[in-house]
């Protein structure tokens, strides 16, 4: 197939209302839709760019899900959000960087916990350079996310499944609404939205799964020992950085694919997957060549 150019243009921002000019993408054409996923970005706008094109990701036909943790510790956080506020068909889930930014567009009080040691700093300077009409925009934007994300064969989270959840559970959770913002200022503000926190957080699934295929890692060790979910779905999660491998892990006995190849560390590559034939493609970060 030969290769063209399309130039992906525009984000109709609700509040600004105004147009953003976006970089070109070499895409291949394709009658076909595919359904695409990214690991963790972390306002590695450049990485993104770069792993799409690699994919030919085709805004106008493809679907492009995301595991979660859109910003922080990247150089271009307004960048990303744009780009990605642009594409027609971009589903994400909260990943718990994104319930910082989230909670932090909401109160204008940043968590320090955000701030220091896990990027927020960056990303609050990043947002003076733009209008409250747009963070306006974003925040609506934000409060779309939902915590675990159910479509047909998929199932997507951040962190991964805290507790022994059913398949029917899972869906019911990923059809109610969930509180906005996601964080609140104290345990006793957050009442029973507590637990919703933990599919941001919860590493346990992941480590139980890697536990029974044999991945011996000192540190990835679960506290509590999850069985694999009961279900015909695929689950997809971030969060937790798959390094030094640098590449996915896929269980097919806890029906599992984790995605996080060390972006937000600066040491590993972002990594776009096909959902349906499970080919993927990676960018690479300074000092990491594939």
């Amino acid at each position: 197939m030969a290769p063209f150019m399309l130039r992906v243009e525009g984000a109709l921002f609700a509040a600004a209302m105004s147009m953003i000019a976006l970089p070109s993408l070499l895409l291949y054409s394709s009658s076909a839709m595919r359904r695409l996923i990214v690991g963790d970005i972390h306002a590695h706008y450049d990485m993104l760019i770069k792993v799409l094109g690699k994919a030919s990701f085709n805004p106008a036909a493809d679907i492009l899900y995301s595991v979660g943790d859109l910003l922080d510790r990247g150089d271009k956080p307004v960048e990303t959000i744009r780009f990605l506020m642009s594409l027609p068909s971009f589903r994400p889930v909260l990943g718990n960087h994104d319930a910082w930014f989230e909670s932090y567009l909401s109160s204008g009080v940043p968590d320090p916990s955000w701030l220091v040691g896990n990027g927020g700093r960056n990303t609050l300077r990043a947002l003076s350079s733009i209008s409250d009409d747009e963070k306006d925009s974003i925040r609506a934007w934000y409060a779309s996310f939902p915590v675990v994300r159910v479509e047909d064969d998929i199932m997507i989270v951040h962190g991964g499944i805290p507790t022994a959840y059913t398949d029917a559970e899972l869906c019911a959770i990923a059809s109610r609404p969930r509180p906005v913002p996601l964080i609140s200022r104290s345990i006793e503000e957050d009442g029973d939205n507590i637990w919703l926190e933990d599919f941001l957080w919860d590493r346990n699934y992941l480590y139980s799964a890697m536990d029974a295929s044999g991945w011996k890692r000192g540190d990835r060790k679960p506290e509590r020992r999850l069985k694999p979910l009961r279900t015909k779905r695929t689950l997809f999660i971030g969060h937790t950085q798959l390094r030094p491998e640098c590449c996915p892990f896929i269980s097919e006995k806890f029906h599992l694919v984790a995605i996080d190849t060390g972006t937000g560390s600066g040491l590993g590559p972002l990594t776009v997957m096909d959902i349906d034939t499970r080919q993927y493609w990676q960018a690479e970060a300074d000092g990491i060549r594939l």
